[in-house]
């Protein structure tokens, strides 16, 4: 008979241990974010040294891979971007790989023509004039506070590639606003380093 109420008191000590232990882990699962119960959809918006200001939709499928599609503007030209970010780790604080891919197509003859027949505007700039498509891979780090809000900072080099139009088919008075060599099509290429900051807002 004391066999089995001492058995039965160390079963009872194990159950309360165990209870114990399980709620200790709900309350840290609660406290720390999880990133298998991260929002899958978001809005990220972010700065950085090649494409500008970014504004985009992103989707999580699953907690290594995250999709991102929107615009951006570098303060001359608007352009647009896709992306993915893998995340082979999880945690509060985790590494990142980002690809990205951007482009802003350059303006049209025609387009040109329009704006510098109107004299109520100001001068079109030769940048805005300019084309570019990049392709950006950066190494970083994400910082969730919680399962709604995600920081992030990255690194990397981008391949960029410039391109204008061929303006041979503008009217003789506006080639005069033309500087040296924009009548012909061009393109430069170059690799440039690239950094990005930015946050998630995750909804869904």
């Amino acid at each position: 008979m004391r066999r089995w109420s001492t058995l039965t008191a160390l079963m009872c000590l194990l159950a309360a241990r165990v209870t114990l232990a399980a709620e200790g882990m709900e309350a840290q699962r609660r406290v720390s974010p999880d990133l298998a119960r991260l929002s899958p959809f978001g809005l990220m918006l972010d700065a950085g040294l090649t494409g500008g200001m970014g504004l985009s939709f992103s989707f999580r499928p699953t907690s290594l891979v995250r999709l991102h599609v929107g615009g951006t503007h570098n303060g001359v030209r608007p352009g647009g971007r896709v992306g993915i970010t893998l995340l082979p780790l999880r945690g509060p604080l985790t590494p990142a790989l980002s690809l990205d891919v951007g482009h802003a197509r350059p303006v049209k003859a025609r387009s040109l023509e329009r704006r510098l027949a109107d004299l109520s505007l100001p001068p079109l700039p030769s940048l805005e004039r300019v084309g570019y498509t990049y392709a950006s891979a950066m190494l970083g780090l994400e910082l969730h506070l919680h399962d709604r809000v995600t920081w992030f900072v990255r690194g990397g080099v981008s391949f960029l590639e410039l391109s204008g139009p061929g303006l041979k088919d503008l009217p003789e008075p506006f080639r005069t606003t033309l500087a040296p060599g924009e009548e012909e099509p061009w393109k430069l290429r170059m690799v440039r380093p690239t950094a990005k900051l930015g946050f998630i807002l995750s909804f869904g």
